[in-house]
């Protein structure tokens, strides 16, 4: 359980306040679950406060976060135009339902029939290989995980802004295998309040041990930067 031995690495590297979270789709439940209902934004929160959920349909408490997740299908009849209304004339995130369209032909889809669980917990304690490494943190902090990221290859990542928050910071990642980088949606900062500073990382787990393996190398990680050149030279 290599990625366990991870999660201390990156607190300590970074000075995190929470616990990196380790997100797997999984095909049954994992033991020491909280019980309830939660919106995947929340379970996230969770899960970096150090707790276990096990999203499901059954007790994802977000109709839009379930089909995002891939958990259910898209909203169709009435039920589409309920979350048309709720996004456009609600939650005003959206100035028309093709503005909503819009958004949606032009971002990955979900990942629909992956597995009927979703797995959130500490990465010091996940039972499981994760699918994505998830870090709440600060611009800077996040500035250092990309540089690590990319230290290697010099590839940058193909971020995806738009969306929900469950979107960018989950169901992205998964289907892309990309490293994303996600402010939230501002409905999601508000109901979870999060900090004017907070954002997320979220890293696919075939990234982590090339990323471990940048920090006593990369000056975004351990490594001793020279001093910058003195420019007047130039």
């Amino acid at each position: 359980m290599e990625w366990r031995d991870y999660s201390p690495i990156l607190s300590h590297l970074l000075g995190l306040e929470g616990v990196p979270v380790a997100v797997t789709y999984a095909m049954t439940p994992v033991a020491g679950a909280l019980d309830g209902r939660f919106a995947a934004c929340q379970a996230l929160v969770e899960a970096v406060g150090g707790a276990v959920i096990n999203l499901s349909k059954d007790n994802a408490g977000c109709p839009g976060g379930n089909w995002h997740l891939g958990l259910v299908p898209r909203p169709a009849g009435d039920a589409d135009k309920v979350l048309k209304e709720f996004l456009v004339n609600g939650e005003k995130l959206f100035s028309s339902v093709a503005a909503f369209h819009r958004c949606m032909a032009m971002t990955s889809p979900p990942p629909e029939g992956l597995a009927p669980y979703l797995v959130m917990s500490p990465l010091d304690q996940a039972e499981i290989m994760p699918d994505l490494v998830v870090i709440l943190c600060n611009a800077e902090q996040a500035c250092r995980l990309v540089t690590l990221a990319t230290y290697s290859s010099g590839r940058p990542p193909r971020v995806e802004m738009a969306g929900s928050t469950c979107h960018m910071v989950v169901a992205y990642p998964i289907v892309t295998g990309e490293l994303n980088v996600s402010l939230m949606d501002y409905t999601e900062r508000k109901s979870q309040q999060h900090r004017a500073d907070h954002l997320f990382v979220s890293i696919p787990y075939h990234m982590m041990p090339g990323l471990v393996w940048s920090i006593p190398r990369c000056g975004a990680g351990t490594a001793v930067m020279a001093p910058f050149p003195n420019t007047r030279r130039y």
